[in-house]
């Protein structure tokens, strides 16, 4: 008997010394993210990102964005942001929720088998942000195209889920926030470009605020393609810069999103700004009659 207890008791403390790492584990987590460890439980991504994203990865979030769209197009870059791993516990919340759709919603097909109707699917791991920049369909008198045209941000999450801890205050603001970014980014890696007035955006009341933290700018007239915002160099320097200073931040609690800023502000550094602004100077003067006269309100004035 006393040969059996020794071997239980053996097994019992072989079996605390596997769990009791994980458990203590746990716990320092949890510590973290209600007391704001550094170490644990401020730093971490809540959202992953691909750029430039494939058209099957914008189909899963919406068809109809990729649906006139050619193929092999290269004068547009697609990004698509997905949840990360080590987001917040709703992530998990979600996960069960979607598994319990898909494990209720099977039907049976002609041969008796069960099929599962994957829909939306945890293998399928849909994006919950996506956004397009795309080459402006305006050209100057020269037949050239500089500029860059940013549209569909797009968001699957609720604009009232509000969150101190997120950039821009929601997750929604957030994910569009790295959408708009990683496009950035994209664009500023490419050969001989231009930023001043280079990049024109479609906002909405929501991005119109995300852009104008990046130092993007209104425009004074709006044109064919209906552009609320456009960039400015020395604008999105400071707004960078200032981003990158707040060390109390979300920027510096988040290691992807540090990153990219500073990548994008070190772009940006890198750019000649007088002869970038001659550039825009020189776009705009020799701008063709596309926009001249153009009225964006002419098809309802007839209803007036």
């Amino acid at each position: 008997q006393r040969v059996i207890i020794i071997h239980v008791v053996m097994k019992t403390l072989q079996h605390l010394s596997i769990l009791l790492p994980s458990l203590f584990s746990i716990t320092v987590a949890f510590a973290g993210l209600n007391q704001g460890l550094p170490s644990l439980g401020s730093s971490f991504d809540r959202f992953s990102v691909t750029c430039p994203a494939d058209r099957d990865c914008i189909r899963l979030f919406s068809p109809s964005l990729v649906a006139n769209t050619s193929s092999d197009n290269e004068e547009e870059t697609w990004v698509a942001v997905y949840r990360s791993n080590n987001n917040l516990p709703s992530v998990v919340r979600e996960d069960f929720f979607n598994a319990m759709e898909i494990a209720t919603t099977s039907t049976l097909s002609s041969d008796g088998e069960n099929q599962i109707e994957t829909g939306k699917g945890i293998l399928q791991n849909a994006p919950v942000a996506v956004a397009r920049l795309r080459r402006s369909s305006t050209s100057n008198s020269d037949g050239l195209n500089n500029s860059w045209l940013l549209d569909s941000m797009r968001c699957t999450l609720k604009k009232e889920s509000q969150d101190d801890k997120c950039d821009g205050g929601s997750e929604h603001v957030e994910a569009l926030s790295v959408c708009i970014d990683e496009l950035i980014l994209h664009h500023l890696k490419r050969d001989d470009i231009t930023f001043e007035k280079a990049i024109r955006c479609k906002a909405t009341l929501v991005s119109g605020k995300i852009l104008e933290n990046r130092g993007f700018e209104e425009v004074q007239e709006l044109g064919q393609d209906m552009a609320t915002h456009v960039s400015s160099l020395d604008g999105s320097i400071e707004k960078y810069a200032l981003r990158i200073s707040d060390v109390n931040g979300v920027v510096a609690s988040s290691p992807k999103t540090m990153d990219r800023t500073l990548q994008i502000l070190s772009l940006l550094g890198r750019l000649d700004q007088q002869e970038d602004k001659q550039k825009a100077e020189d776009s705009a003067g020799n701008t063709g009659g596309e926009d001249e006269g153009y009225d964006p309100w002419a098809s309802v004035k007839k209803f007036i």
